[in-house]
C-alpha cells in the first residue's frame, strides 16, 4: 500500500494554532502603535457620518512598505461603516489595488460593481463608469469612500488623470450632495506642478499622513500579538522574538518580521520541533529578503517578468554589480525561447527597463568612462540577484506548466 504523505503531514504537532494570523491580507483589529493615525483618520472623515453628503474627503496615506499603511485603512474603514450602520447610512468602502487594476477603466468598473455586480466589462468610457457610478449612488442614497492602493505606481505608470477625474467631479457637485470621497496610499505619491494641476495639488499636499517606519519596540508589540494569535502556547522563544526584531528593525518594516516569524515557525515544523527557536528565525532570514516583495513581483505582466530574469542571471552568471542592456537582451531573448514566449524589440525593452526603474525595481544608469560608447547598465541594489533568479523561474515555470494544461 502507498505511503499517504497527506495524513502523515496533517497527523504531525504543529507550533502553529492558526496561521491565517500571520497572512499578508489579514488585519488584526488591534494595531499596535497605529492608533494615533487612525484617529488622524477620523477626525478629518468624521463628517462622513456627523453630516453626510455635505463634503467630499480626499487623502494622501504615505510610507515605506510595511508600516502598515493598508492595515490602518482598512481598519478605519471598517469602523466607519460600522458607525453609519448604526445611523442608518449607507456608506460603502471599496478597496482596490491600482497595480491590479492599472486603469481607469478597471479602477471605475471595479467600483460601479460594487453596486451592479453583473454590469458588462466592454462598452464604455471611464468617464461613463465613473458618472454612472454617482448615478447609482445618487439614486440608491449611497456613499462611498474609495481607497486606491499603490497609488503611486499608477500614477507613474498611467499620470495623474485619474485624480483629476476624481476630485473634479466632486468640484461640480458644490451644489448636489456628495457621494464619493478618496483616500490614496503609496510609498510616495507624486504631487508636484508636473503631474497635478494646482487646485487639486493643493487639496492633496493638506492632507496627506505620512507613516515612519516602525522601531524595535513597535516590532516587538506587533510580532506579540500575532504570536498569540497565530501560535500554540509557549511555542515561541522570546529570544527568538528579539532576533527577529533585531533583524526587521533596519528596515522597521512590519511585513518582513512578520514573514520571518512565519517562516522561522515552519522551520520549527519541518524539524518536528515543539519550541521557535531563535536559529529558526536567522535560517529564515537567510531565505529570504525585506526587498523581494512576492506581491510585486506576482502581479508583473510576463514580459517584465522574463525580462527580470534575465537581468538576475545575467548578473548571478558575470558576478558583476552592473550589466549592460545589450547583455540583458541577448539573455532576454535565450529565456523567452525558453518559456515559449515571442521577444520583443529592442525600444520596448528599453521602455521597460525606464519603468521598472522608475518605480523602484530595478537599477539603472547610464554607463561612464572606461565603456566604449554610451549603454545602460542595469542592476539590483537592493535584491540578491540568485534569489531574485530563483523567485522569477519558479512564478513562470508555474505559468508555463498553468498553459500547457
Amino acid at each position: 500500500m502507498p505511503h499517504d504523505y497527506v495524513e502523515d503531514e496533517l497527523s504531525r504537532r504543529s507550533v502553529f494554532k492558526s496561521e491565517q494570523f500571520l497572512s499578508i491580507d489579514y488585519v488584526p483589529e488591534s494595531l499596535p502603535h497605529r492608533q494615533s493615525e487612525i484617529r488622524t483618520l477620523v477626525q478629518s472623515f468624521k463628517t462622513l457620518i456627523s453630516s453626510p453628503g455635505r463634503t467630499s474627503h480626499k487623502f494622501i496615506i504615505e510610507g515605506p512598505v510595511g508600516t502598515g499603511k493598508t492595515a490602518v485603512a482598512k481598519r478605519f474603514s471598517e469602523q466607519m461603516i460600522q458607525a453609519a450602520k448604526r445611523r442608518n447610512i449607507r456608506l460603502h468602502s471599496i478597496h482596490i489595488n491600482c497595480r491590479v487594476n492599472k486603469t481607469e477603466y478597471l479602477v471605475f468598473l471595479r467600483a460601479l460593481r460594487e453596486f451592479v455586480p453583473k454590469f458588462p466589462r466592454r462598452g464604455h468610457s471611464p468617464d461613463e463608469l465613473l458618472q454612472m457610478l454617482v448615478e447609482v449612488l445618487d439614486e440608491e442614497d449611497r456613499y462611498l469612500l474609495l481607497i486606491l492602493d499603490e497609488l503611486d505606481y499608477f500614477i507613474r505608470q498611467r499620470g495623474a488623470d485619474i485624480l483629476y477625474d476624481l476630485t473634479r467631479l466632486m468640484d461640480d457637485r458644490l451644489n448636489a450632495t456628495q457621494r464619493l470621497s478618496i483616500i490614496g496610499i503609496g510609498r510616495k505619491i507624486p504631487l508636484d506642478d508636473e503631474i497635478l494641476d494646482s487646485s487639486t495639488q493643493s487639496t492633496l499636499q493638506r492632507n496627506v499622513l505620512r507613516f515612519s517606519r516602525y522601531n524595535r519596540d513597535a516590532l516587538y508589540d506587533i510580532l506579540g500579538d500575532r504570536i498569540d494569535m497565530a501560535f500554540e502556547k509557549k511555542t515561541v522563544m522570546d529570544e527568538t522574538i528579539q532576533v527577529i526584531c533585531d533583524i526587521a528593525s533596519e528596515h522597521g518594516d512590519a511585513r518582513y518580521a512578520i514573514e520571518l516569524l512565519w517562516r522561522a515557525g515552519k522551520r520549527a515544523d519541518s524539524d518536528q520541533a515543539d519550541i521557535v527557536i531563535p536559529d529558526y528565525a536567522r535560517r529564515a532570514k537567510a531565505d529570504t529578503h525585506p526587498e523581494l516583495r512576492k506581491e510585486i513581483f506576482a502581479a508583473l505582466p510576463t514580459q517584465h517578468k522574463l525580462l527580470l530574469l534575465a537581468a538576475a542571471r545575467q548578473l548571478r552568471e558575470i558576478r558583476s554589480a552592473y550589466v549592460t542592456m545589450g547583455e540583458v537582451e541577448e539573455m532576454y531573448r535565450s529565456i523567452c525561447e525558453e518559456y515559449y514566449e515571442e521577444p520583443r524589440a529592442h525600444t520596448q525593452i528599453w521602455e521597460w527597463v525606464q519603468d521598472l526603474h522608475s518605480h523602484g525595481i530595478i537599477d539603472a544608469k547610464k554607463s561612464g568612462t572606461g565603456q566604449r560608447g554610451q549603454t545602460t547598465l542595469i542592476g539590483f541594489s537592493d535584491v540578491p540577484a540568485e534569489m531574485l533568479e530563483q523567485f522569477l523561474s519558479g512564478l513562470l515555470d508555474t505559468s508555463k506548466e498553468a498553459k500547457r494544461k
